[in-house]
């Protein structure tokens, strides 16, 4: 124990360079409780505050500061963080953290949606930073994540991390001095996937070497995919990675053996998938079929549409994928609105003659890393030509465009959506899979409701701006695109989620109503589908229903169910669910043990007071001559490679004490009893996890050592040497990272237990 800036502090790990000692601390002063801090010496003092010379106090503050020291004991193999952590405990949420602790070095979260992947990952990260085995962590997510990540880590957890985007990234770039990487300025980081996944972005990320890295929504992550490839790069190269999905499984093995694969070196993936009813939470939600009469105009749009589709998709469609898409989206915006097909219906005809789409496309801008794939098709696909006559073809979109400006004239589901929210009287999330949707939603409802929309495009403060007056119940109603509501929170003030057309990915309904039923959710849940019957959304719900006990087994995929989907619905085959091979979920042993401690330990802190850095002791109200008995403290510490605690364990033994009377006399013992004294049986960190983290870095060297560095020579510059050796150079310094986390665990063999008294008090007397 030190005292550093005037207050008490515990040393947690000991790094020395050449010119300075880093000391990694933790506050256990009343003012400073649960806070880490980073001295330097010799410009920060560090001095020495424990003492054997005791003090003496009453009985009750010995007895707070004795629960201090038990509230903060450190077992070995037990959670640190999760007793102060702002959190409600589960018993589900604490095993992948546990996982870790015993040697899991690569993790795959795949609950189900709304129960707290996000707060399980975390968990293992403050786990990670309080054993002082990680200096730096990135977490990718998408870009509408970003900031309900950073939320998570400081309110939960008490972790600063750092959102970095290319606005910040230029304010570093200000800030720091010339040469150094911003991405290296900071523990944590948290960025978008689709910006870290950039040649110009990923080459400075690489540079790094992160110990951990978190992939949210993992399930973006395919095969041949920038995404994909540019998170394996990274996790190749750290010792922890942890996958966050609650839609892992496409029912493609290889899909799925990609994912699995990321990060491999050899070791085993551990995977987590528990749903509501495997965590003993209650599971009755409402969801229902509301019948939408289609106006004439309408009616005759579907129609015409869904023929026009199938005839695609049997002509063109059988040997080009591209025209299948087309069928697909036509016939999925065509049950979504009038208004979507028709700005669809518009580009395809102007594309397939020839002529530049009627409404100018803006692509993202180089800087951009939003989610702004809110179900818009590229043009590349809508110019595939899908019937040989392709000049009855463009005769045909004709009268379908026609058709849509028609029946955009009136809305059935918009006006039956108005209705049902004027009867329901309470706050509703309405999700649909298109903008152009979203926004003739919203302009028909902003004159009734307090309205509030989000979707790929609105940039992330505003949409956190939104969610913010949803919750303050400033609005009434909240419009989201599936790419907006991905990790929304929104069941503190909501239970009603509406859909204005069925998704043909049977997931995606489980997706939407889980931004409401989550943890936390004390009300019943209502889900309300809008459907047209007696059109394509008819043969959709009964291909959903046929796979909604797939789905529970296998957790499914955005494209691969939009194709299987497609094939039912223009093919009229009603295809079995295909098999596929069960997730293995990981179970750990003890869970409730570590439960029932961590929950003691959390009560304990509520009534404890400081540590006490000196031994104090309480005697006697009526102390008399004669023999009494007393209960001390003790805690035994335990410090490993690099001064790094590895266990902190309270012990309590009764004395006798003979002959007691005066308070001199009672400082005697403790001074006696309180002598720091060095014990045997040294406890090394946790051979799993050391065995496991090890030989990861082994394998991890390897591969970065097998890496070739090529070059092609020029005769006029040498550039290309230059390159290659700035790439030599950065797989050296990875490497020497590396070692350097491979010494901090093995190489020095652990130390003695210290114990010292912290408490000393006498036990009621006995009649």
């Amino acid at each position: 124990m030190v005292r550093v800036r005037d207050e008490c502090w515990t040393v947690a790990r000991t790094e020395v360079f050449e010119r300075c000692t880093v000391l990694t601390l933790e506050g256990c002063g009343p003012d400073n409780h649960g806070r880490r801090f980073h001295a330097v010496t010799p410009f920060d003092r560090v001095t020495a505050s424990q003492s054997t010379q005791p003090r003496r106090r009453k009985r009750r503050t010995v007895l707070r500061g004795a629960l201090a020291a038990i509230a903060r004991e450190r077992p070995a193999l037990g959670l640190w963080t999760a007793a102060d952590a702002t959190l409600d405990l589960f018993a589900y949420q604490l095993e992948p953290a546990l996982a870790v602790l015993h040697g899991a070095t690569r993790v795959l979260l795949a609950d189900g949606v709304g129960l707290g992947k996000t707060i399980q990952a975390g968990l293992i990260l403050a786990e990670l930073r309080a054993r002082s085995l990680l200096d730096r962590a990135l977490i990718l997510c998408p870009a509408g994540l970003r900031e309900s990540w950073a939320t998570e880590l400081r309110d939960r957890f008490g972790i600063v991390a750092a959102v970095l985007d290319h606005t910040s990234l230029a304010m570093n770039l200000q800030d720091l001095p010339a040469g150094v990487n911003p991405w290296a300025a900071h523990p944590v980081v948290i960025a978008s996937i689709d910006l870290v996944k950039r040649p110009e972005v990923i080459a400075a990320v690489e540079e790094v070497p992160f110990d951990l890295v978190i992939a949210d929504e993992a399930h973006h992550l395919t095969p041949a995919s920038d995404r994909g490839h540019a998170v394996s790069r990274l996790a190749s190269r750290a010792p922890w990675i942890v996958l966050a999905s609650a839609t892992p499984h496409s029912g493609d093995r290889a899909a799925f053996a990609y994912l699995t694969a990321i990060g491999s070196l050899g070791d085993p993936l551990v995977i987590f998938r528990r749903g509501r009813f495997d965590i003993g939470l209650r599971d009755d939600r409402r969801a229902r079929l509301m019948s939408v009469t289609a106006t004439h105009d309408e009616a005759r749009l579907l129609r015409a549409t869904d023929d026009y589709a199938r005839d695609i998709w049997q002509a063109r469609g059988q040997s080009d994928h591209a025209v299948q898409l087309v069928a697909i989206t036509l016939a999925r915006r065509a049950a979504s609105s009038a208004a979507a097909v028709a700005l669809t219906l518009a580009r395809r005809r102007a594309l397939l003659a020839g002529a530049p789409p009627p409404v100018p496309v803006q692509g993202s801008l180089p800087w951009e890393d939003g989610d702004d794939d809110d179900g818009d098709e590229l043009d590349e696909r809508l110019a595939r030509p899908g019937l040989s006559d392709e000049a009855g073809e463009r005769r045909c979109l004709d009268q379908l465009i026609d058709l849509a400006h028609r029946a955009a004239g009136h809305s059935s589901k918009l006006s039956r959506l108005r209705r049902f929210l004027k009867r329901a009287g309470e706050p509703a999330v309405v999700f649909t899979e298109y903008r152009d949707t979203l926004q003739a939603a919203a302009d028909f409802l902003a004159s009734t409701f307090r309205l509030g929309a989000i979707h790929g495009g609105v940039p992330a403060p505003m949409r956190q701006e939104v969610l913010r007056q949803f919750d303050r119940g400033e609005l009434d109603v909240l419009i989201a695109t599936d790419t907006a509501g991905e990790g929304l929170n929104l069941h503190r003030r909501c239970r009603l989620v509406i859909d204005l057309e069925l998704p043909w990915n049977p997931l995606r309904l489980e997706q939407r109503i889980g931004r409401v039923d989550r943890i936390g959710q004390r009300r019943r849940v209502h889900a309300v589908h809008l459907v047209h019957r007696g059109t394509v959304e008819d043969r959709v719900w009964n291909h959903l229903e046929r796979r909604r006990h797939y789905a529970e087994q296998a957790l499914a995929e955005q494209d691969a169910n939009t194709l299987d989907t497609a094939r039912a619905v223009f093919d009229d085959v009603a295809r079995p669910p295909r098999a596929v091979t069960p997730i293995a979920t990981t179970r750990m042993h003890g869970v409730a043990d570590e439960l029932a401690r961590v929950t003691s330990h959390r009560q304990l802190s509520r009534h404890a007071g400081a540590v006490p850095a000196h031994p104090i002791f309480a005697i006697p109200r009526h102390a008399r001559q004669g023999d009494c008995a007393a209960v001390a403290l003790f805690e035994r510490t335990q410090w490993g490679p690099g001064g790094r605690l590895i266990e902190r364990r309270v012990v309590a033994r009764t004395v006798a004490l003979h002959g007691m009377h005066m308070t001199a006399a009672w400082r005697e013992v403790v001074i006696a009893m309180g002598n720091t004294e060095t014990t045997g049986n040294p406890k090394a960190l946790s051979p799993p996890l050391r065995r496991a983290v090890l030989a990861r870095i082994a394998a991890a060297r390897t591969r970065l050592a097998s890496e070739p560095v090529m070059h092609q020579s020029s005769l006029f510059d040498r550039r290309a040497e230059r390159s290659a050796g700035a790439r030599r150079e950065v797989a050296a310094q990875l490497d020497a990272a590396l070692a350097r986390r491979a010494a901090s665990l093995s190489g020095i063999d652990p130390q003695p237990v210290h114990s010292r008294l912290v408490a000393l008090w006498p036990l009621p007397l006995t009649p």
